[in-house]
Formats: C-alpha cells, structure tokens, sequence
C-alpha cells in the first residue's frame, strides 16, 4: 500500500480535470487578490489628493480607475465562468505553485505579484506627501 508523504499531498494538483500538468484558474489565495485592490486603491486616493484639482486631471484618474476596474473586472468573469475551485495549493500546509521557474511557496508568489502594486501604492503616497509638504 502507498502513503503519500505531506510533501507529495501540499503538490496535488488543485483541477480535477487538469491536462498535462496545467491547471485551469488563477491558484492565488484570495487575500492576494484583495491586497492588490487595496495597494491599487491607495495609489488611486494618493493621486486623486495630490492632484486632483481640476476637471482634466479628474477625467484622466477616472478613465485610470476605468481600467484598473476592467482589470479586476475581467479576473472576476473569466474565474465565474471556470465555476468554483479547490482551494489555493498556497493555502496548503507546505504548498506550493508551480510555475515556468519552479514550485513558489507563498512569499514568494506575493512578493512577484504584490511587487508592482506596491510600487504604485508606494508612488500615489510620495505625490500625495510632497503635495502637502510644498504647500501648494
């Protein structure tokens, strides 16, 4: 009889109906999901506040907003039309993603995916710091 060790169980394949190794789905855990909107958020607000003062500048963030919404949007309907998923192999004890690199375990696949909203988030604060500081 074979017992799979922990290893092998965190590496089950998440897609009962996967073909060659590849799963359908996006495989994130949701709290990514939500720390991108967030991140994604506070750059919108940081921008909004340190420039927004006039019509211009007000239509161009809204039309900004627009997509990041068709960005988030399009996620959510392609992952309604697959139906639902198992959980995140990242929400495992020990699991990992795999990828074109290797297997990533969640820190790793957050710092990946987090990296450039962060950097945003990061860039709406400093606008919105160095607005208020100049005192104009």
């Amino acid at each position: 009889m074979f017992d799979p060790t922990p290893e092998m169980l965190a590496r089950l394949s998440n897609d009962p109906y996967e073909v060659h190794g590849m799963q359908a789905g996006f495989q994130l855990p949701r709290g990514i999901w939500r720390w991108m909107f967030a991140l994604y958020a506070i750059f919108f607000l940081g921008i909004g506040a340190a420039t927004g003062r006039d019509t211009a500048t007000i239509f161009m963030l809204v039309i900004s907003a627009l997509y990041a919404l068709i960005y988030f949007g399009t996620a959510s309907v392609l992952h309604a039309q697959k139906g639902p998923e198992h959980i995140s192999p990242l929400d495992r004890i020990g699991g990992t993603l795999d990828t074109w690199t290797g297997p990533m375990d969640r820190g790793t696949v957050a710092a990946q995916i987090l990296a450039v909203p962060a950097g945003f988030a990061f860039l709406g604060v400093t606008f919105l710091v160095i607005r208020s500081t100049a005192g104009f």
